[in-house]
């Protein structure tokens, strides 16, 4: 007798779930994905309900970082939140409701918020356009990370909010960042590294500094600048208790303005440290990191040199 109470509980139960579904699907076939973003929830209360759907919904930009602007933006966009259906489940006695949020319109806030940035990142774009010398073009070029940044903050929020998770006017996006690499890129390096044995060395060294942005090569013909790098072992351990080979390496970097003859406007030294199981893959473990690390410091370097010419 208790197994057919439990059973016929049982399919009272499974009855109920599924025409509760039915009444979910009937009522949100008047909210498309491609238009709304949803969140339904229960309560044993409508206002419970209610609160409960709105509070998953807000959840809509957890995980994204806060910046200085993010807040107003991301609370604009909240309020139009609504709850727009609720009901009551007649077999469980519990409320139900679907909070909405109407994507284009929430999308419209942020706007004109890339309406600033772009025309801010247009003006500099015009800017290097018309610019014939290449070093000033760099000048300008140097604020446009500042304004990427910007934009690909708001573009975390639009596109939680998009149907398809993109970004605002994509196209934009990547002309700016082509102005930006062309611009550096523009500006030739000619690199003379010594006192690393392997060619390896040197083209990693090499790659790091054109993933920076540079036009970097060996041997260039016409060039403006010169970057005399040594990489040597200055202090290397045979075996340690661990079992492993240790190296410890230097690069020494000299920054040369080939347009003043040659001269030298920047020297400095970076070292790492590495182990490797093998005495001579830790000596070029540690030559690699110790001129990979030299990269951004000469992007900074030269930078740095550029806006005070």
């Amino acid at each position: 007798m208790k197994k057919i109470t439990l059973l016929v509980a049982a399919v009272a139960l499974l009855a109920a779930c599924a025409t509760n579904r039915n009444i979910l699907s009937e009522k949100m076939a008047k909210y498309p994905a491609d238009k709304y973003l949803t969140k339904v929830a229960f309560g044993q209360t409508k206002k419970d309900a209610k609160d409960a759907a709105k509070a998953e919904l807000e959840k809509l930009f957890d995980g994204l970082p806060e910046y200085k602007d993010s807040q107003i933006r991301r609370e604009n966009i909240l309020s139009q939140i609504k709850v727009v259906q609720w009901w009551k489940n007649k077999e469980n006695k519990r409320y139900y409701a679907i909070a909405a949020l109407q994507r284009q319109p929430a999308l419209d806030v942020l706007v004109p918020y890339y309406s600033t940035t772009d025309g801010q990142l247009n003006n500099i774009s015009s800017k290097i356009a018309a610019e014939p010398d290449k070093f000033v073009r760099v000048k300008y070029a140097v604020m446009i990370p500042d304004l990427l940044a910007k934009r690909d903050e708001i573009d975390s929020e639009y596109r939680r909010i998009s149907f398809d998770g993109s970004a605002y006017n994509e196209e934009a996006l990547y002309s700016f960042k082509s102005i930006y690499n062309k611009t550096f890129y523009d500006i030739k390096i000619n690199a003379v590294i010594t006192g690393a044995d392997d060619i390896t060395v040197k083209t990693y060294i090499i790659d790091a500094l054109n993933e920076l942005g540079f036009g970097v090569g060996e041997n260039l013909k016409d060039y403006d600048i010169e970057l005399d790098m040594n990489t040597h072992i200055d202090k290397y351990a045979s075996n340690t208790l661990d079992g492993l080979y240790w190296s410890t390496a230097t690069a020494t970097v000299a920054l040369k303005d080939m347009a003043t003859g040659g001269g030298i406007f920047t020297t400095f030294s970076e070292t790492e440290r590495n182990g490797s199981s093998r005495g001579e893959e830790a000596k070029r473990r540690s030559l690699v990191a110790a001129g990979k690390k030299c990269a951004p410091v000469i992007k900074a370097k030269l930078i740095d040199y550029i806006q005070k010419k």
